[in-house]
Parts: C-alpha cells; structure tokens; sequence
C-alpha cells in the first residue's frame, strides 16, 4: 500500500555567502560634496538628511565580484584620495563604517570570512570602524504532492 502525502513542505535556502561592503558615514553636516567628490568608483545607494542628521550609505561601483578584503581596500582608497575639503567632512562624522554584509543559509553550520590584516590597517588609517551584518535566511517553501504514480514539486516564495 503506497502512502499518499498532501501539501507536505520541506523548506530550502541558499548557503550563507559573503554579499558585499557597504560603507554607512553618519555626520552633522551634509555628505552629498564628500560623496560626489568620491567619483564614478562610488555606488550611491542613499545619500541625505536634515537638521544636523546626515547619512551616506556607498559601495564600491565595482565590488559585486570581489571578496571583501578587496571592497574594503577600494572604499578605503577613495577615502584617502577625498580632496581635503572633503576629507575633513569625513574626518569630522560622527561615525565611518565600514560594513560586511553576509547573507545566512542553513549550511555549512558555521561560515567565517576572515580579513587581512592589511585590510583592518586600512580601515584604521581612515578612522573607520569594521560592522559586520548577518542578514537573515530567505526560505523557500518547496510543496510536495504526492499520489499513487507520481510525485510533483512546485516552488513558491514565502512572504
């Protein structure tokens, strides 16, 4: 006698993956000069604020292929290259971050991206600090059918 399972779910994800470096700068005085002074090497994925409340949140344009000691190295050189009008805006935010991104699987049970030690000096040189962001796993609810001859999965997303 074969057992027919209705709307029975397994669940799966991605594994956990270094994602990327976004560098997140927090200051009393607009970032919008600092951020254009760091030129077309410079993602900007928000810049703004008001009333003594800024931000600027930045990747490096091309740091989607890279590890991140290799992000980092590139956000910290432009930086060190910021005109020195805007190097005393970024000298002078309340906060320099310098933030890794990992995006969390049910596998491998443990994940661990190591820095070079040069890249920790580097974000030292430009008195930045290191965060690092676990995001969450994305699940996916995978539907199992099954009847007397044949089995069929379909895949949705969850909400």
């Amino acid at each position: 006698m074969k057992r027919t399972v209705k709307n029975a779910v397994r669940l799966t994800c991605e594994p956990t993956r270094y994602a990327n470096v976004d560098l997140d700068i927090f200051s009393r005085v607009s970032l919008k000069g600092l951020v254009d002074a760091m030129g077309r090497d410079a993602l900007v994925l928000y810049v703004g604020g008001e009333q003594q409340k800024y931000e600027a949140h930045v990747e490096l344009a091309s740091s989607h292929m890279g590890t991140a000691d290799r992000t980092i190295i590139g956000l910290t050189r432009l930086v060190k290259r910021l005109p020195p009008r805007y190097r005393k805006v970024w000298d002078s935010a309340t906060s320099r971050e310098f933030n890794v991104g990992i995006e969390a699987g049910l596998e491998p049970h443990s994940f661990e991206l190591r820095l070079d030690r040069r890249t920790v000096d580097a974000v030292r040189d430009v008195a930045g600090t290191l965060v690092v962001t676990v995001y969450a796993p994305v699940l996916e609810e995978a539907k199992v059918s099954r009847s007397r001859n044949r089995g069929a999965v379909g895949n949705t997303s969850l909400p």
